[in-house]
């Protein structure tokens, strides 16, 4: 059995200001006027998208945000995939640049596809990954991460989840 990794309130609070510092530090080219936060799996990502839509405003105006919903390990990403697809085309019209935001990127199977869709429908566009935590041995690593941990020994769980029939 692999040891809990839990993230009490506290520390996801710390971690999101950690990232929010992170982000103000780096050169992204994000503003509120052009750039899109992309919420990803808004069931575990809202409260670290919403607090870094806020913390990072300028002028005085929140950046806005996007639900990105994706499928459970035991779902499909067809539909998924379909769904974004045909929403991404209507977001790139209105904006420049995207944020994509996860509370956890423990294999990385959706930021990939996600991406992937993004760089075939608008490779001009540039766009950002952040991860709140993130395992080592995701097959994709997010631009930007607040804590990385190991899914091989730790079992990631935040003071919110509950049991959930979708996680084998």
């Amino acid at each position: 059995m692999k040891k809990l990794l839990f993230i009490s309130q506290d520390k996801e609070m710390a971690l999101i200001q950690e990232m929010s510092y992170k982000i103000k530090m780096s050169d992204w080219d994000i503003n509120p006027s052009k750039t899109c936060f992309l919420c990803v799996s808004p069931d575990y990502s809202g409260i670290v998208t919403q607090h870094l839509s806020h913390s990072l405003s300028m002028g005085r105006e929140i950046f806005h945000i996007e639900a990105v919903n994706v499928p459970f390990p035991d779902e499909s990403p067809h539909h998924y995939k379909i769904d974004f697809s045909i929403n991404f085309q209507e977001w790139m019209e209105r904006w420049e640049n995207f944020v994509l935001i996860e509370a956890g990127v423990i294999r990385g199977g959706n930021y990939k596809w996600i991406t992937d869709i993004m760089k075939d429908l608008a490779s001009y566009k540039k766009f950002y990954t952040v991860s709140l935590c993130e395992n080592i041995g995701s097959k994709y690593k997010s631009d930007m991460v607040s804590l990385y941990y190991d899914d091989a020994v730790e079992d990631l769980h935040f003071w919110w989840e509950r049991p959930n029939n979708h996680w084998i």
